[in-house]
């Protein structure tokens, strides 16, 4: 079995409990802008790491995309009031494609350009494609571009420590922002508005969050199973939550299932069922060549 980052792997599980929080809890105050938003922005953070560590063709990545939007529409009709991030996170990858092979500088104007998109479709109300609503390709792109940036510049542990602090002062700053201003909606900071508060804040939270599951790697690693087969736990989660009460209970029952079926499906195989199934299908358009550290 190939090694794994264990620390964006605990990132992972992170953002899967926050969005079951987010989910099958009713929450007030500050606790409520912490969870609106930030988990569904640190798995689309999270799936840019992913495809930085990926050396797929791609032909590979497009149709990994194209199955993921695939189960988007089909989830959909089943998931009540939750809404599904696969299809927008899906026609990301495939039109990012080529991204993991092009240079930082490149990438990171291509993150401006989004992320200035993004804000004027904010300001202006627009919905790009309102069956992805409310995660617009646009801010989805520029955190999936973010994530690939973070693979390759901020790995070493003086960056993890630098990403730390900074990350989570640009969530604080965003976290305050939300609670105590109403910025035009260019800028708006609220969760999945769009606006550049909204996605400066997102990559600064998920930076900070992925810096620090990196750096406690080592005490936290238990988490790890839970985030090597996010695709099967998230599809799982989302089936299940508009059943489950939405009280601290029916939060319970489904992380506690959750890290019941990831640990006794790793036990036995080396990745989720379908996170397998997609391995699979990809295959077929080349020779699978992940490097030998993966996440």
């Amino acid at each position: 079995m190939q090694n794994r980052n264990v620390g964006i792997d605990v990132a992972r599980a992170v953002a899967l409990v926050g969005m079951m929080v987010a989910h099958l809890t009713y929450l007030d105050g500050v606790a409520v802008q912490v969870f609106y938003g930030f988990p569904a922005a640190l798995f689309a953070f999270i799936s840019g790491v992913s495809m930085g560590y990926m050396r797929a063709r791609p032909a590979q990545l497009i149709v990994r995309g194209l199955c993921l939007i695939a189960l988007h529409f089909t989830l959909a009709p089943f998931t009540g009031q939750v809404f599904v991030v696969l299809g927008t996170i899906g026609l990301c990858m495939a039109l990012l494609a080529w991204a993991p092979r092009w240079s930082s500088p490149v990438l990171l104007w291509l993150a401006c350009v989004l992320t200035f998109g993004s804000a004027v479709l904010a300001s202006t109300a627009t919905v790009l494609i309102p069956a992805f609503w409310p995660y617009s390709p646009l801010t989805w792109g520029a955190l999936m571009i973010a994530g690939m940036l973070f693979r390759r510049h901020m790995l070493s542990p003086k960056l993890l420590w630098l990403g730390l602090v900074v990350g989570l002062g640009l969530f604080a700053v965003d976290l305050a922002l939300r609670w105590y201003t109403m910025l035009p909606e260019f800028f708006d900071v609220g969760g999945h508005t769009g606006g550049l508060g909204d996605i400066i804040g997102s990559i600064g939270a998920s930076v900070g969050i992925c810096s620090l599951c990196c750096l406690l790697q080592r005490w936290i690693g238990w988490l790890a199973p839970l985030g090597r087969m996010p695709l099967t736990i998230y599809c799982i989660h989302v089936l299940t939550a508009d059943r489950l009460a939405p009280e601290w209970f029916g939060f319970w029952i489904s992380l506690g299932g959750a890290i019941l079926i990831s640990y006794a499906w790793l036990a036995v195989c080396d990745r989720g069922p379908l996170e397998t199934l997609l391995r699979r299908i990809t295959a077929v358009f080349g020779k699978d060549k992940n490097e030998e550290v993966r996440s």
